[in-house]
């Protein structure tokens, strides 16, 4: 949805922006979190349509513009997200199509809405692995779904982190991304920065428990704000370029297969493993 926006905003084309709300309502239906991205969206998209309408597009079409998102951005995915539940009603013994204009089948929906909302804002036990979102972007955290120690002197284990790379690196990427946004004006640099704060600015305020995971999403922004620096570098000339890049990337490879034994719960040498992949005390393997 972000990469169909983008093509949007560089080439006014509508059906970028079609696409980019059927993308929202997709993932939207798989998880709610995608919601959070959709304020990413509305931002990058008011901001478009300020510049649009300050090089003297007219009202009227900013008008008919927001007329299309209302279509795009809530009624088709609020209809994909009506749909979705279809699995609910065919284990209920409905029958499609005609179940989605069901009273019986609009409870269901609303029913689970009602069901997870609940579940959510009572999730505040305390858990061993939980973490904040100014832990996220340290790595501080990460969560250990299973350990086992063996005779033989191996251990096995799995665990949710981001790469130390992407995640330290990526961070000061995104500082980069600060910078060129508010002194430089540089548009794709705020596409990115916008799009990494809606994932992350939520979970500022949201009390529950959380986990490391509910990074993930960000992650990918942190991604695209490295690759930016290094175009960057590219169409500055800098000397280092291809050396900074390409050696950068070889660390995130080298650091997977490093920490692939957590990733995958191949059995490793316990002692070996504790000395090279427990690079933080807070970290659990």
């Amino acid at each position: 949805m972000y990469l169909f926006m983008y093509l949007y905003v560089s080439d006014g084309e509508r059906k970028h922006l079609a696409l980019s709300g059927i993308f929202f309502g997709l993932g939207a239906a798989s998880k709610w979190t995608c919601i959070y991205s959709g304020a990413g969206l509305a931002v990058i998209w008011l901001a478009h349509w300020i510049i649009e309408l300050k090089n003297g597009k007219g009202f009227w079409a900013f008008i008919k513009n927001c007329m299309f998102c209302v279509v795009f951005f809530v009624i088709i995915p609020a209809a994909i997200y009506y749909v979705s539940y279809f699995a609910y009603g065919t284990a209920l013994g409905m029958k499609m199509p005609e179940m989605f204009f069901s009273k019986d089948y609009a409870k269901t929906v609303l029913g689970n809405q009602s069901f997870m909302l609940n579940y959510h804002k009572g999730v505040d036990s305390e858990h061993p692995y939980s973490s904040r979102w100014y832990m996220w972007i340290f790595d501080i955290r990460p969560i250990l779904y299973y350990l086992q120690y063996f005779d033989n002197g191996t251990r096995s284990s799995f665990g949710a982190f981001v790469n130390p790379a992407l995640c330290w690196g990526g961070l000061v990427a995104m500082f980069v991304m600060g910078y060129l946004t508010l002194v430089r004006r540089d548009r794709v640099s705020a596409f990115i920065l916008i799009g990494y704060l809606a994932q992350l600015v939520p979970w500022m305020f949201i009390t529950r428990t959380t986990f490391e995971y509910h990074y993930f999403q960000a992650s990918v922004f942190l991604v695209l704000a490295l690759c930016r620096v290094f175009s960057l570098m590219y169409e500055n000339g800098e000397s280092c370029r291809s050396a900074g890049t390409v050696g950068y990337t070889a660390l995130c490879m080298l650091l997977f297969v490093m920490f692939y034994p957590v990733l995958s719960g191949k059995s490793v040498n316990a002692e070996l493993a504790g000395d090279l992949l427990k690079w933080l005390p807070s970290w659990p393997f």
